[in-house]
């Protein structure tokens, strides 16, 4: 690209960084400097970047000049911040930090999925598991979700006891605002390892022995429809899989990272915040 950068720069000073630049961490020596704003930096490989961003071809030199005109008007304001000091407070300090956490993070994400990217047998062997899981049947569930666990084991208990039907505690749920709603068509993997296997040879108007635990409350399940499981296709859900698989992979590193890493407590836990 720097070939083709010759041609908006005629007027601009390509110098590389010097001493003045030197305190800034975030521009090398190396970098090319494509202007100066009152004495710092608006380098090339900002621009670069830029362009990528925008979709900014190397050829479309007019949005290269309006771009390099943005960075230089961002320079100005970003000089001005620094002279009134509002570099200096805590709050932007922190900002500016973690976002060069963040960056840094998401660079190193990058280049691990680009060095061990995720192959075509982990994903069929992830979707032929999923299969294995799910099951030959799917199930409609009616649902009652209790604020507690205790209340849903309690209302079980009546179920299995035959002092009410799960109609009736239907009726009282709904007198009570609890939330009660059908599901859409689940496997058994949907409903986790401990649940998932009740739903093998369940049929329409069983109740499940044990409450399912959600975001929404302790779940009731009752089955109000079965069909035989339609799997999809592995090219239909091959995306969705790459994706499980490199957050399963990234969450894993992180935890590596963080089991290894020296950590020293500098202030006492008690004392964060006062």
């Amino acid at each position: 690209m720097n070939r083709n950068l010759g041609f908006l720069l005629i007027a601009v000073a390509v110098v590389l960084a010097g001493c003045q630049q030197q305190n800034d961490r975030l521009i090398s020596p190396d970098d090319v400097i494509l202007v100066e704003v009152d004495g710092q930096p608006v380098s090339l490989p900002m621009l670069e970047f830029m362009m990528a961003q925008r979709g900014i071809d190397e050829d479309d030199h007019d949005a290269m000049r309006e771009l390099l005109d943005e960075l230089i008007r961002l320079r100005a304001v970003a000089n001005a911040a620094e002279r009134e000091g509002l570099a200096a407070e805590p709050e932007v300090r922190a900002q500016r930090a973690l976002r060069d956490m963040e960056t840094l993070q998401l660079r190193y994400f990058s280049r691990v999925h680009e060095e061990f990217p995720v192959t075509e047998q982990a994903i069929r062997e992830t979707y032929n598991n999923q299969i294995e899981r799910s099951g030959e049947r799917q199930f409609r569930l009616e649902t009652i979700a209790y604020p507690r666990q205790a209340d849903a084991l309690l209302r079980l208990a009546e179920l299995q006891d035959g002092e009410a039907s799960f109609d009736d505690l239907l009726e009282a749920a709904a007198g009570e605002g609890w939330l009660v709603e059908p599901t859409g068509w689940v496997d058994r993997s949907q409903l986790g390892p401990e649940l998932g296997p009740m739903l093998e040879g369940a049929a329409e108007g069983d109740v499940l022995s044990a409450p399912l635990q959600t975001p929404q409350g302790w779940r009731l399940l009752r089955v109000q429809a079965s069909r035989d499981l339609e799997a999809p296709a592995l090219d239909q859900v091959r995306e969705g899989i790459e994706r499980q698989l490199v957050r399963q992979r990234l969450e894993a590193l992180v935890e590596d990272l963080y089991q290894a890493a020296e950590i020293t407590p500098m202030l006492p836990v008690e004392e964060v915040g006062d």
